[in-house]
């Protein structure tokens, strides 16, 4: 019996070796298998796009999603390791290929410079404002001097012909307002001059697509006009919804077709804000008046408190909301609108009717 035991214990072991084993030889393989790449072969491109901020869980979901990797999980583990969740560059990549392991396809991302760059330019920034967002991304050829050069002077733009937008410009004026608000992917070595023909092409783009030309037309606006009211417009409200009413107590005031006590005039003061800091550009735009509109920049024709109408030029470039707004702004007898503490807008058609709203909300 004793006997017969020791051998039915010696066999006993020796299957359960040969599980561990197995056990141990399935996982290695299949951990190998994971970080190993998808094609055997020369493999396929497959570009990705890497948003600023991106994590990197999301990112290896992308990876395998698009079928460059295996395992999201295994990705994740060796870009920890790596420490590519500290030193990745948020961009367009256009070189990795299913061929590759994960280890490479790290690698490439940690060393590699991505092909573009995301770069977002906000709604309602001027024109220098846009300058250094892109000069400040990294971008091989852009010249922020040779962007400014095309932007304040239309005419020295090589493109200007393709734009007929840019012949309603008043002479010596820049095309602030026609550059249009947007995340772009830009090549890493795009120029001033490829910027520039980006952002018109866009304003275009979203102009036509949304038939915002006729629209302006009916309401008594021509493009341009329909860009200055938008522009107004983006730098006064803090909620989009608003943006159909104020242009309407804006177009009310600059059209004067029905008699009422503002003279024609839109007492705007981002138009202010915005003749200021052109007279005397700061470091900071947009800061809020220390004044009554009236007493700064008096001169300038930019300002609404002073010159009756729409001032000479967009203050800002408008998104396409406000832009929608402008072409169909809400119809009202209203001519006063006053921002509360809680940032809601609320109507008056007098005056005396806005003083006793400032009353009731500013005081």
């Amino acid at each position: 019996m004793k006997k017969r035991t020791a051998r039915g214990s010696i066999v006993a072991v020796f299957l359960l070796g040969i599980l561990i084993f197995g056990g141990v030889f399935y996982l290695w393989n299949t951990a190998t298998q994971i970080f190993q790449p998808v094609d055997t072969g020369p493999g396929r491109v497959v570009p990705i796009q890497i948003r600023p901020g991106e994590t990197t869980a999301a990112i290896a979901d992308d990876l395998q999603a698009k079928g460059l990797i295996h395992n999201a999980l295994a990705f994740r583990i060796w870009a920890r390791i790596k420490g590519l969740d500290a030193q990745l560059q948020a961009g367009g990549y256009s070189h990795l290929k299913t061929s590759m392991t994960i280890s490479e396809i790290i690698d490439q991302l940690l060393t590699g410079s991505p092909d573009f760059l995301y770069v977002n330019i906000p709604e309602g920034y001027r024109i220098e404002q846009i300058a250094k967002v892109f000069a400040n991304q990294g971008l091989t050829k852009f010249n922020e001097q040779d962007f400014l050069k095309y932007t304040k002077h239309p005419a020295l733009f090589p493109d200007a012909a393709k734009y007929p937008v840019l012949k309603l410009i008043p002479h010596g004026d820049s095309m602030e307002g026609l550059l249009f608000p947007a995340t772009y992917d830009v090549p890493l070595d795009g120029d001033a001059r490829y910027v520039v023909n980006r952002m018109l092409t866009a304003f275009n783009q979203y102009i036509q697509k949304s038939d915002l030309v006729a629209k302006a037309k009916a309401n008594k606006l021509n493009e341009y006009q329909m860009v200055i009211l938008a522009s107004l417009v983006q730098r006064e409200i803090n909620n989009l919804k608003d943006a159909p009413g104020v242009a309407g107590v804006y177009l009310n005031r600059a059209l004067n077709d029905v008699p009422n006590d503002t003279g024609g005039l839109l007492g705007s003061d981002p138009s202010v804000e915005y003749a200021r800091d052109t007279l005397n550009p700061p470091k900071t735009y947009w800061k809020n008046l220390q004044d009554s509109g009236a007493n700064i920049a008096h001169d300038s024709p930019w300002n609404t408190y002073v010159n009756p109408g729409f001032p000479p030029t967009p203050i800002c470039s408008p998104g396409l909301a406000t832009l929608s707004a402008a072409a169909s702004p809400t119809k009202s007898n209203y001519f006063y609108f006053l921002s509360t503490k809680t940032g809601s807008i609320v109507y008056a058609k007098t005056y005396p009717e806005f003083q006793q709203l400032t009353q009731k909300y500013l005081h």
